[in-house]
């Protein structure tokens, strides 16, 4: 069942009360362990999945739901503990490029109503991290909506690194960097 289908399957007494609330819910890819959490306390069931709830202990930024093809970036940011900081800063390799998605769920009390519908799919990127003070850790995951970069090629920058992935012994733009740092061209 689609979402509008879901929406109108909801019965108009439930409508009527006004005591319908809605949960952000996030599946994050990570390379060994996908993790499925939402904005709330406790777990809570839905779209076939149980989702872990993590309250105040993680924001997610503002999502524009527009109809228009965008490469829009998300930030989730965590309160961090130091051994979540650590964890995360050799954990790299397993969040770069790893698929996230962000999902609106129509609740009822703590009971959802129909499926999770989709408001952003993208790829995690940087996660960069903040200190102030012995106690105040952040950790920030930004994620590149699925349109980043879509038109640029593969390869697609004027590095002697990108050229030798194309073209192996080319030795092209060998000195380029040298040209970038006021380098003087003496014609004879």
């Amino acid at each position: 069942m689609g979402a509008r289908e879901d929406l109108l399957a909801v019965p108009d007494e439930q409508l009527r009360r006004g005591e319908i609330g809605q949960a952000v819910l996030v599946h994050m890819d990570f390379k060994d362990s996908p993790q499925r959490w939402w904005s709330g306390f406790g777990d809570l069931d839905a779209g076939g999945f149980r989702w872990q709830g993590l309250g105040d202990l993680i924001g997610v930024s503002q999502i524009n739901s527009t109809y228009q093809v965008s490469a829009e970036q998300v930030t989730f940011t965590v309160a961090a503990t130091p051994e979540m900081l650590a964890l995360a800063l050799n954990a790299k390799d397993r969040v770069r490029d790893r698929a996230v998605t962000v999902y609106l769920q129509l609740l009822a009390g703590h009971l959802p109503l129909g499926s999770p519908m989709a408001l952003y799919s993208g790829t995690m990127q940087r996660m960069p991290w903040s200190a102030s003070g012995p106690d105040q850790r952040t950790l920030t995951i930004e994620a590149e909506g699925l349109f980043y970069r879509r038109n640029a090629p593969p390869r697609g920058r004027w590095t002697d690194a990108d050229q030798r992935a194309r073209y192996g012994a080319d030795r092209g733009f060998e000195r380029l960097p040298l040209y970038t740092q006021g380098y003087e061209t003496r014609w004879r």
